[in-house]
């Protein structure tokens, strides 16, 4: 395996190393999430129903996300502990096989999505002319989709040896070129033909491809941390290895788009003007997370490194210090956000029902963003310490003993605004439960790699 790029996770200064991997990664998440806010506004510009369509397709496309998420954090974690016991070819192997892996789960994925786009989106709450516009957006997404795989697990097989510039260029090149083929393929500007929906659906695609593309000459050639060979040998061992982090890793991200499908159906009932202000809203929050999320890749290898070479001391460092700032700093995004609530709604829409329902969600929701940070950060941390079924208990808990049944209360009682509010209170609420809980667990962290 190169050591081109591989920083030295288990003695480099904590601080400067963590700040040098998470830097990049900003960059690199921003770019894939103004390739969302990009589709979101140009789909806008057409209409509110097309608005409202594209927002019912977030927390399915979420669900498929968070699956390859899943894979490449439980690749990300089996080879950084390899690297840090010193065993470099089987991390070499793992990588391969990871990337089989991924492509094996999502080609079926993508065809089990077609074949029941109408019932799912109907179990959202979308009427029938919504969906006839969903389909012409998640058709293309769905037949595509094990393009997206390929980059996401070959980005989290670099961030394991402590690479995190290389995958945010991939990441950037990816949001870059979606970015500019939105508009010439949705109102066929020049040469490109006029495809509304399906236009931005195939930027989407042609971006993955690139994508794609770009993470197998770094990784093959460029690199060399896998080869074709690799590839092609026994898997079962990795596949498993990988599967036994990977799944509860799956299940504690599939809670938050599986709740968000349950918040859409019950935003539904209050008008596609309420559905459009929802979906623009956690697409914002997705993006006043970047950092915590940069920071999450980061203390996945750094963890898993350190665990693979028994420097417990040194983990419960890092996840101090990277608890502390990921709080001042979401209470720092919390009073942006509340400050310029209306500018912002003003940017999604010009319909006063649709800003009226962005601007409450910006004054309630993101005062708890700190409190959420503490739950992302525990999980990657439970993660790399090859825990991850702790942090599938506590996603459950607070998404649905806590998140679904105060929003749900919360509608009830004032509406849409309420039920923003209930969202509010169970990240508070999960927030602070979850950071006394792993106060005690990292007191007694195991010097024995599992």
């Amino acid at each position: 395996m190169s050591r081109h790029r591989q920083r030295d996770l288990i003695n480099e200064p904590i601080a400067p190393t963590l700040t040098r991997m998470t830097i990049p990664t900003v960059f690199g998440i921003v770019a894939i999430l103004l390739f969302n806010l990009v589709d979101t506004y140009f789909i806008g510009l057409i209409g509110t129903q097309e608005l409202a369509a594209v927002s019912f397709t977030f927390p399915v496309s979420n669900v498929l996300m968070n699956i390859s998420m899943g894979i490449g954090i439980g690749t990300a974690i089996h080879i950084a502990s390899r690297i840090g016991r010193g065993n470099l070819t089987e991390a070499r192997r793992t990588a391969a096989h990871a990337l089989t892996l991924a492509i094996t789960i999502a080609i079926p994925i993508g065809i089990i999505g077609n074949l029941t786009l109408d019932p799912v989106f109907r179990l959202l709450g979308a009427g029938a002319g919504t969906i006839s516009l969903i389909r012409e957006y998640m058709t293309l997404w769905y037949g595509g989709f094990f393009l997206l795989v390929i980059p996401m697990v070959g980005n989290s097989v670099l961030r394991a040896t402590g690479d995190t510039r290389t995958p945010s260029i991939v990441m950037a090149i990816a949001g870059l070129v979606n970015g500019i083929m939105d508009p010439l393929l949705i109102f066929g500007i020049g040469p490109f033909p006029e495809l509304g929906m399906r236009g931005a659906a195939l930027a989407t695609v042609i971006a993955w491809s690139l994508s794609a593309v770009t993470i197998l000459v770094v990784l093959v050639r460029q690199r060399k941390l896998m080869t074709f060979a690799d590839a092609l040998g026994p898997r079962r061992e990795h596949w498993a290895s990988i599967l036994r982090v990977a799944l509860p890793a799956t299940a504690t991200n599939l809670m938050t788009p599986l709740a968000a499908a349950a918040l859409t159906a019950m935003v539904a009932r209050y008008g596609h003007h309420a559905v459009a202000g929802f979906g623009v809203g956690t697409r914002i929050e997705a993006l006043a997370l970047v950092m915590i999320i940069a920071l999450s890749s980061a203390l996945t290898p750094f963890v898993g490194q350190n665990f693979g070479a028994r420097q417990a001391d040194r983990i419960r460092e890092a996840v101090r210090r990277v608890l502390i700032f990921a709080f001042l700093w979401e209470l720092g995004i919390a009073a942006l956000l509340y400050l310029g609530s209306d500018w912002v709604a003003g940017l999604f829409s010009s319909e006063p029902e649709t800003r009226r329902a962005i601007v409450w969600y910006l004054l309630l929701v993101p005062v708890s963003y700190g409190f959420q940070a503490l739950v992302i950060l525990s999980c990657s941390t439970l993660n790399a310490l090859h825990r991850p079924l702790y942090g599938t208990l506590i996603s459950v808990l607070r998404l649905f003993a806590l998140t679904v049944p105060l929003a749900w209360l919360g509608g009830w009682w004032l509406g849409y605004a309420g039920l923003f509010g209930g969202i509010a209170v169970a990240n508070l609420v999960a927030g602070a439960g979850t950071l006394l809980w792993l106060t005690s667990r990292l007191g007694t962290i195991s010097q024995r790699p599992a």
